[in-house]
């Protein structure tokens, strides 16, 4: 390819963006294949505009027509002339995956089967509550981490998706709801790892807080982990920037966590309660424990009072969330006496506690349940 426009945004995307997304780029450009600007953050677009020949401030434009309305077709974007609509066509494109299905919950939860560019499959979760919503976002396809109570796991990995599939679930799901919720909060508690996609995961986590672009502050963003400790540290070098954690732990002994998620093996419960203790919290800041109730494996008192000792001095809250059954493993939810129980044990300790019944069960969308299934439940 010669000089010209094509060239300066070549260069644009080696210069200023993640490694992750500059190998992407470089397949599709094998492919002659039109670059998604979501996989840059909105405060980049004017460079993008400009390297594909137009005047930087159109990137302004393009960026209130897709984070402010919703709008991700050039040629809908009524305050640029129809040569301009072409121009930015035959270089880019702002595709956020596809919806293929959708299912509704009793509770208006909505869970989406969404496509990506390659053909994939992933699913995100729209949970509305009042005029706000939490939105719950994948990070890869499937999951290489085989937590025996959770479903995804047994897909294995087939991917990892880039920044821009990851914010563009965000758009998808604000777009598809008739009412734009109030305050928006966003999960990384979908399908995949986070952390094992660290690259793409902070590109994207970064781009979600671009005032240009969503403008969520880092309070309303939650990344959840099994403990990848390296990476973690990785995450803590955002500072101001980074999100809230919340760490899958789930166990109070290395054996039994070892058991449940064999990640332990290499990061137990002590190496990664040592991570979190060297990191700097922020005034009001609090780390979330998220502890999945297994009837007879980690629900005895005892484990309720461990839980309350291991977490001492840790600007801590615990989730727990009683087990969502699946019908392919077998495991068992505590009985509601059981659950009571334990929370009140924990809060004995004097750590701050809550049950947190998942949303959406009802179309396979609660915690541990996410398949890409194509059909409900």
């Amino acid at each position: 390819m010669g000089e010209g426009p094509a060239t300066g945004w070549i260069a644009l995307l080696i210069a200023d963006y993640s490694p992750a997304a500059t190998t992407r780029f470089e397949i599709m450009n094998e492919r002659a294949t039109r670059m998604n600007l979501l996989d840059l953050p909105a405060c980049q677009w004017r460079d993008a505009v400009s390297a594909a020949g137009l005047d930087s401030y159109r990137g302004d434009q393009l960026a209130s027509w897709v984070f402010r309305q919703g709008v991700f077709d050039f040629s809908a974007m009524t305050n640029l002339s129809v040569a301009m609509q072409e121009q930015l066509a035959d270089l880019l494109v702002v595709q956020p995956p596809a919806i293929t299905q959708r299912f509704v919950s009793a509770d208006h939860s909505r869970r989406y089967l969404l496509q990506v560019a390659d053909g994939e499959l992933v699913e995100a979760v729209y949970m509305p509550t009042g005029s706000r919503a939490t939105l719950c976002i994948s990070s890869q396809v499937g999951c290489r981490f085989a937590c025996t109570f959770c479903q995804t796991g047994r897909l294995k990995l087939q991917r990892s998706l880039s920044a821009g599939e990851i914010v563009g679930q965000v758009l998808r799901m604000l777009a598809d709801v008739d009412t734009p919720p109030t305050r928006t909060n966003v999960v990384f508690m979908g399908q995949g790892e986070p952390l094992d996609n660290a690259a793409a995961v902070i590109a994207a986590v970064q781009a979600l807080q671009d005032e240009r672009g969503p403008g969520l502050s880092w309070r309303r963003i939650t990344v959840s982990t099994v403990g990848l400790v390296p990476e973690l540290r990785k995450l803590a070098a955002l500072g101001a920037q980074r999100p809230r954690l919340a760490i899958s732990l789930n166990a109070t002994t290395d054996e039994v966590r070892s058991e449940l998620m064999p990640i332990n093996r290499k990061y137990p419960i002590a190496t990664l309660l040592g991570a979190l203790r060297e990191l700097t919290w922020r005034r009001r800041e609090r780390v979330t424990f998220e502890y999945v109730l297994l009837g007879g494996v980690n629900d005895s008192s005892d484990d309720a009072r461990r839980l309350g000792r291991l977490l001492r001095g840790l600007p801590a809250k615990v989730n727990l969330i009683p087990w969502n059954p699946v019908a392919t493993m077998e495991h068992q939810r505590p009985s509601p006496e059981a659950i009571e129980a334990f929370r009140r044990e924990v809060l004995r300790t004097g750590i701050d506690v809550l049950v947190r019944y998942s949303r959406g069960a009802d179309i396979g969308a609660a915690c541990g349940q996410l398949t890409a299934a194509s059909s409900a439940g």
